[in-house]
């Protein structure tokens, strides 16, 4: 039957990939990283044994995390803060967008940082451009030393709110991001809307008190547990979610995944997804 990486979703649910060959394990303070060949999905990154992305569909969660953010901004993003993420893939997809002037991204654990370096370097290869400062720290000790209003959008690409990741998910800690990021726009990844409806509306409380709007939006990734993630974006000014206009649009082309329809349609929820976050 060969090899099979298995990952378990809680105790009701496990996924599995067929595996060609295991190419890196490593382990940094912070947790346990390891790259893995699939016989159907490519390379895959695993943090702690959960999956982080695949070869074949990595581009839905980076472009979704990144371009929804910016063109709700109305597409004048100019300073960006990413806290996490170090497979690269977001800041990938900001390189596309010739507004953005300066990328900052804050990651903890410079194994993952240079485990992508060399097994993805298609996802990877946007950390050497120019506009690109890459820090290897704590992100909430970083966002406590920046200014006021300091960057026009920050992105939290975080790992599931458990160990590193777990304080990327605190109210205190978006208490500082709404301070940093002032009349700009905040976006992270908030887990699948099949999850446990405690756990989803806790995220949307914390997000929302500390910020005027909230917006959630979706994507199907197949390779993630469930198949079906969210993802929660705020601000303390109107978000734009009508199509982009179709001459910025147009820089960021070829996509994968995001069209112009999909923008608008990405924040139409189901009504059960709405009744866990106490939207209706």
């Amino acid at each position: 039957m060969g090899i099979w990486f298995t990952e378990q979703d809680g105790d009701g649910l496990r996924v599995s990939f067929k595996v060609r060959d295991v190419l890196f394990s490593g382990k940094s303070e912070f947790q346990k990283v390891e790259v893995i060949e699939s016989v159907d999905f490519g390379k895959i990154l695993l943090l702690d044994g959960l999956v982080m992305c695949t070869e074949m569909d990595e581009f839905v969660y980076h472009e979704m995390i990144s371009h929804v953010s910016v063109l709700a901004h109305g597409g004048q993003v100019s300073k960006v803060l990413v806290i996490g993420g170090g497979d690269g893939g977001t800041v990938r997809e900001l390189l596309k967008h010739q507004t953005i002037t300066e990328i900052v991204l804050c990651e903890i654990d410079g194994l993952v940082i240079s485990t992508a370096k060399k097994y993805f370097p298609k996802l990877a290869g946007g950390l050497e451009d120019e506009r690109v400062t890459v820090r290897t720290e704590d992100g909430v000790d970083f966002l406590k030393r920046q200014p006021d209003s300091s960057f026009d959008l920050i992105i939290v690409d975080s790992t599931d709110p458990i160990g590193p990741g777990e304080v990327l998910f605190s109210k205190e800690f978006y208490a500082q991001v709404s301070r940093v990021v002032g009349s700009g726009v905040m976006v992270c990844q908030s887990e699948s809307p099949w999850y446990e409806g405690k756990m989803l509306k806790q995220i949307q409380e914390n997000v929302g008190g500390v910020f005027d709007q909230t917006l959630s939006y979706v994507a199907a990734i197949p390779t993630y547990p469930r198949g079906y993630w969210s993802f929660t974006m705020a601000s303390h000014r109107n978000l734009k979610t009508s199509a982009p206009d179709p001459e910025i649009f147009a820089q960021l082309e070829p996509l994968h995944y995001l069209n112009r329809e999909m923008f608008s349609a990405c924040f139409a929820l189901p009504n059960f997804y709405r009744r866990k976050l106490g939207l209706s």
